[in-house]
């Protein structure tokens, strides 16, 4: 600051010779204080004495503010202790204030009118002050204050000073003044506060669809973090009658520009056309295209994009009463199915109580409320997701999510996405589970060491076609080795004269067959390695365990195996990682997530 600079109340209050004008005023009514002797220390006595009330000294504040050194002088109360200029030239030498003359100061703490003055220029000041910074978000949507509070000697900022700030930063919109006071009067440092909120813009949408049942049903994963499954409260069938509405077009949702809190334009995008509302079977499209209704009695769900209704068959049990069902819909069993009976249905299939030697095949989901026991027989299929209690000594094919919610035993599991078990007990035993997302349960294997085999984060039919070609390549391969012996022993009897035509037609037989085994070897040779590289696991793929897993069980991703150790590997979590498999441990508080995008994709 320069000589020149005005002091913070905008005018001047020294005179020429440094020491600011008496202000009678501000001393009417109260005595003049004795000035201290030449050779003493400073009397006694001075402003006007008051009897009665409580004792206080006076006291005094020095502190820099804009440039200048300011001093404000508050009265004593009472008999109390009065300021005295000694006091305030001594803070300001510890200070390194710029000295000033001692009338000056004399009459300030004669006058101790408590109002705060300007004494004298001091730029070195500005380090002792009170800062305040400012930060507006990348959008321009937010604004922050940080104050850092003031050293010895610094004055706290005041209201004017933050918003002057604010200014200087151009923050115009949205400001909350409040939170600005709340930062000055509770001493809020050194943390950032939001002071200002900008507008954001309203982007335009164009008309979405509203759906009257539930599009989610069966499935709970979509609405929870993994846990629990209850079986019975899936809601697995939406019931809807004839001339129900089942889903409508909501209006378009106009754009409307916003503004950032420094006052700029947030320009909203306009909304698209937006969707249409696809009448499928069993379903009626408004006129005017914006409602749709049910065209007869049955379960409302979306396939597509496509609002359809799925006539809907319940039986109380499969058995010789019913004979074995195929339908075009959905099927609800509230019973069981008896042993060697069929049921097929293109839509869901929904089972009450236990399944044994039975075939389900669904092109929607299976939900068994209780479970299965196939005894080595029974034989599940499905399109989407396939829900139970348990299973147990079942061929299963689901093309979606398989969720259990006690044990998988002794049977073979191929899954597209995930296999989940998520009950007290949700152990795997025995078996196989070829699985193209990620796996998760307590216990896999078992103490006894059952051989128990899972593959993890390959698309199934990947896995299940290099297997196939590597069991092809060596029955060829065997079949080949017999060819050449038996070919061998022909040409040989050729060679020395024995036989006749039919060991010259059978020794040409067996060299086309070797011919055409060369060829198949041939082929599966450049095949198998193409489906190798096919193999690489699903980097968002894991296999959790929570408790354990015991020797005997073969974990692989892709061609990559996970080695049990001996004595078991406990809670563990398994994932592919760059050229390995990488192992950590399993927390309850640290829980690993499941994928279950609407991309996810399996060959």
């Amino acid at each position: 600051m320069t000589g020149n600079s005005e002091p913070p109340d905008g005018e001047s209050p020294f005179r020429d010779d440094g020491a600011p004008p008496r202000d009678e005023s501000s001393r009417a009514g109260s005595a003049r204080a004795d000035e201290p002797a030449r050779t003493g220390g400073p009397a006694r006595t001075g402003g006007p004495v008051r009897t009665g009330g409580p004792v206080q000294d006076g006291k005094f504040e020095l502190f820099y503010r804009k440039g200048w050194a300011c001093l404000r002088v508050f009265p004593p109360s009472g008999t109390g202790r009065r300021v005295y200029p000694e006091e305030i030239e001594n803070r300001m030498r510890l200070l390194r204030v710029p000295k000033v003359s001692a009338r000056v100061l004399r009459e300030a703490a004669e006058a101790a009118t408590g109002e705060a003055a300007p004494l004298v220029e001091w730029p070195e000041g500005e380090a002792l002050s009170s800062s305040v910074t400012v930060r507006v978000s990348e959008d321009g949507m937010a604004a922050w204050v940080k104050v850092e509070p003031p050293k010895k000697g610094g004055a706290p900022l005041q209201m004017e000073d933050v918003e002057e700030e604010l200014a200087l930063q151009g923050i115009v919109h949205g400001l909350d003044l409040p939170a600005v006071e709340r930062i000055l009067t509770r001493g809020e440092f050194d943390r950032e506060v939001l002071v200002a909120r900008g507008t954001p813009p309203v982007h335009g949408q164009g008309r979405r669809v509203a759906y009257l049942f539930n599009i989610n049903r069966g499935k709970p994963y979509l609405e929870m973090d993994f846990g629990r499954i209850d079986l019975r409260e899936l809601n697995f069938i939406d019931n809807k009658h004839k001339d129900d509405l089942l889903a409508s077009l909501l209006p378009p949702t106009k754009a409307v520009d916003g503004k950032t809190v420094t006052g700029h334009l947030a320009p909203a995008s306009p909304g698209g056309e937006g969707a249409k509302l696809l009448a499928g079977e069993n379903t009626v499209l408004s006129p005017d295209g914006t409602r749709i209704f049910a065209a007869r009695d049955g379960n409302a769900k979306l396939v597509g994009q496509q609002v359809v209704i799925e006539p809907v068959v319940t039986v109380e049990n499969v058995n010789y009463e019913t004979g074995n069902i195929r339908f075009e819909g959905t099927v609800v069993i509230r019973g069981g199915i008896a042993d060697g009976f069929t049921v097929e249905a293109a839509g869901d299939i929904q089972v009450g109580k236990s399944v044994g030697r039975a075939f389900l095949k669904a092109g929607g989901s299976i939900l068994l409320k209780t479970g299965i026991n196939g005894s080595g027989e029974a034989r599940l299929e499905c399109g989407e997701d396939l829900y139970a209690r348990y299973i147990e000594n079942t061929r299963v094919v689901c093309r979606g999510n398989l969720f259990v919610e006690e044990a998988i035993m002794h049977s073979q599991i191929t899954v597209w996405k995930n296999c989940l078990l998520s009950g007290r007990r949700s152990e795997v035993i025995a078996g196989s589970a070829l699985v193209g997302g990620s796996f998760w349960c307590k216990k896999l294997g078992s103490v006894y060491e059952t051989p128990t085999y899972v593959a993890v984060g390959t698309a199934p039919n990947l896995l299940t076609a290099y297997r196939e070609a590597q069991k092809s390549l060596d029955a060829k391969m065997e079949e080949l080795d017999k060819v050449e012996k038996s070919l061998d022993q022909f040409e040989k009897a050729v060679l020395e004269g024995r036989g006749g035509d039919k060991v010259e037609a059978a020794r040409n037989q067996l060299r086309a067959s070797a011919n055409r085994l060369g060829v198949e070897v041939a082929g599966l040779r450049r095949e198998i390695p193409r489906l190798r590289e096919r193999l690489e696991p699903a980097r968002k793929s894991i296999l959790v365990a929570e408790d354990m897993i015991f020797p005997g069980v073969t974990i692989l991703f892709g061609n990559r195996e996970f080695r049990v150790p001996d004595t078991g590997s406990r809670k563990t979590v398994l994932r592919p990682g760059a050229g390995g498999i990488v192992e950590s441990g399993f927390s309850y508080h640290h829980r690993p997530r499941i994928f279950f995008g609407e991309g996810e994709k399996n060959e």
